[in-house]
C-alpha cells in the first residue's frame, strides 16, 4: 500500500465514523424533542385542584408523568380528552378507583385524595342507609343538625 492510498483509506474511515456519530446525535435529539412534544405539563391545571396536590401522578402511575395511567387517568383519556381536554361532569360523577367515593368527592376532600388510587380516599362516609331512594339516619344525627 502506498503512502497516498493509506491516507485516502484513513480519511474515508474517519468520514464514516463522523457520519455514524452524527446519526447517533440526531437520534438522541429527536427522541428528546419528541418526548417534550408529547408531554402535557399543562393538563393537571385542568383538574379541580389545578394539579397543586399530585400534579402528573393524578393520572399517571409514574409521579413524573408519562407512561402507564392509573384508573382516573384512563377515565380522563376516555372521557376528558375527547371532550376537549376538560374535567367533565361525567368524569366528576365516576368512581374511577372503585373506593366508594366519586372523583369529585376525592377532589373536594380535606385533604384532597387521589381519585386514581383506591387506597387513597376521604374519611368514611356517613353510615346512613338509602333503601329505595330514602335516607335513613339516626336520631342523634337529626338532633345534631337542628
Amino acid at each position: 500500500m502506498t503512502k497516498g492510498a493509506w491516507f485516502r483509506a484513513k480519511r474515508h474511515g474517519n468520514l464514516r465514523n463522523s457520519i455514524a456519530l452524527l446519526a447517533v446525535i440526531c437520534v438522541i435529539l429527536s427522541i428528546m424533542v419528541t418526548s417534550l412534544a408529547f408531554s402535557r405539563p399543562w393538563r393537571p391545571a385542568l383538574l379541580p385542584d389545578k394539579g397543586e396536590n399530585f400534579s402528573c401522578s393524578t393520572c399517571h402511575i409514574n409521579p413524573a408523568g408519562g407512561g402507564t395511567r392509573n384508573k382516573f387517568g384512563q377515565d380522563f383519556e376516555r372521557i376528558g380528552i375527547p371532550a376537549g381536554d376538560k374535567y367533565t361532569d361525567e368524569l366528576a360523577k365516576l368512581d374511577s378507583d372503585g373506593d366508594g367515593f366519586t372523583n369529585q368527592e376525592e377532589f373536594d376532600a380535606e385533604p384532597v385524595t387521589r381519585p386514581g388510587d383506591a387506597n387513597s380516599h376521604p374519611e368514611e362516609k356517613s353510615k346512613s342507609v338509602k333503601p329505595k331512594g330514602k335516607l335513613i339516619t339516626t336520631w342523634g344525627r337529626i338532633k345534631a343538625r337542628h
